[in-house]
């Protein structure tokens, strides 16, 4: 199996774009392909960042919220 993530992972990651990122961002958690289901979650956490639409959110896994939003704020740190 590793054989077989190691070939296909690269080509998914580079294919990722809005139309098809909920897709890819599902198929890699049911595949437990961790490198195509993070770079899915940078590509959602940027599209979030600059406002920018993505197709089919609804069919996101109900996790993924759950790993994308607490990448989403930062921490305030004061400084004296």
């Amino acid at each position: 199996m590793k054989a077989i993530y190691e070939k296909v992972e690269p080509i998914l990651i580079a294919q990722i774009s809005d139309e098809n990122v909920c897709h890819l961002t599902n198929a890699s958690i049911l595949s437990n392909s961790l490198n195509l289901e993070k770079e899915c979650m940078e590509f959602i956490s940027a599209a979030m960042a600059s406002k920018t639409p993505f197709n089919e959110i609804e069919i996101l896994d109900k996790d993924v919220d759950s790993k994308i939003l607490p990448n989403s704020f930062y921490e305030i740190v004061e400084t004296q």
